[in-house]
């Protein structure tokens, strides 16, 4: 996508977005063709009077009291994995322009060896180094790497070392992801339907404050939005040291309450 994007763009800034749209209408065609519907009416229906019935209060309070029980620290880790990437990811063509006077095509290209890396790591690295020394050691050791790798990327000076430095942090926190996830799951045996909806909704709000936070600071000098990544990153390392492993898998076989 990133590449595709890149190229177009050095073409015409448009071009990317009509595509976008021309691609988004393929899949609803296809969608509406193609897949059918696994509810029932009545299970529509049911569904329905439970959303209606439901509040953003009721969300958010949910949220809130979950940060209280056995998965509340994986909960909060799941926020840092999200604004982590994000706060990356959402200055990171403003950054390239400024620093590098990269246009669309080269930060397209360099945002397609990170979609590759990142595809790469989680599907052939993360399981194994997962089996051979636990999720736990595998979320602090990449909240150390990525808090290195938003560091160095300061460093960086041309392509090849942006590639090096950018690659570092990608690879770190792409195992973090899964490994966050799946210890969540794990640490809420009761109830791994309602932990993975609560991990997703603390992503999602790292994915809102990302951007904000690192737009915020990129006005102010271009270098801060990665500085202050490092030193969020950094902050969860520690506080893993802390309280990642107080709470044993086995004291932790608690349904979420709601």
């Amino acid at each position: 996508g990133p590449g595709i994007g890149g190229w177009l763009a050095a073409r015409s800034l448009a071009l990317p977005f009509f595509l976008a749209a021309g691609l988004s209408v393929i899949a609803l065609l296809l969608v509406w063709w193609l897949l059918p519907e696994s509810l029932t009416v009545e299970a529509r229906r049911e569904m329905g009077e439970t959303a209606v019935s439901g509040s953003f209060k009721s969300q958010f309070t949910d949220m809130w009291q979950a940060l209280s029980g056995p998965i509340g620290f994986l909960l909060v880790l799941a926020f840092l994995v999200s604004f982590g990437l994000t706060n990356f990811e959402s200055v990171f063509g403003l950054y390239s322009l400024q620093r590098f006077d990269y246009g669309p095509q080269q930060v397209g290209g360099i945002l397609m060896f990170i979609g590759l890396l990142s595809a790469v790591v989680q599907g052939g690295l993360t399981g194994p180094l997962s089996r051979r020394w636990g999720e736990s050691a595998i979320i602090k050791a990449s909240l150390l790497g990525s808090a290195i790798g938003f560091a160095i990327m300061l460093l960086a000076f041309n392509l090849v070392t942006i590639l090096l430095t950018v690659g570092f942090f990608i690879i770190s926190n792409a195992m973090l992801r899964p490994a966050v996830s799946s210890l969540t799951s794990r640490r809420a045996t009761g109830g791994q339907g309602m932990a993975m909806g609560l991990n997703n909704s603390f992503m999602s709000l790292g994915r809102i404050v990302g951007p904000v936070w690192a737009g915020f600071l990129f006005d102010v000098n271009i270098h801060w939005p990665y500085l202050s990544g490092a030193v969020v990153m950094l902050l969860g390392f520690v506080l893993c040291l802390r309280f990642l492993d107080r709470a044993r898998e086995v004291e932790t076989a608690v349904p979420v309450s709601r």
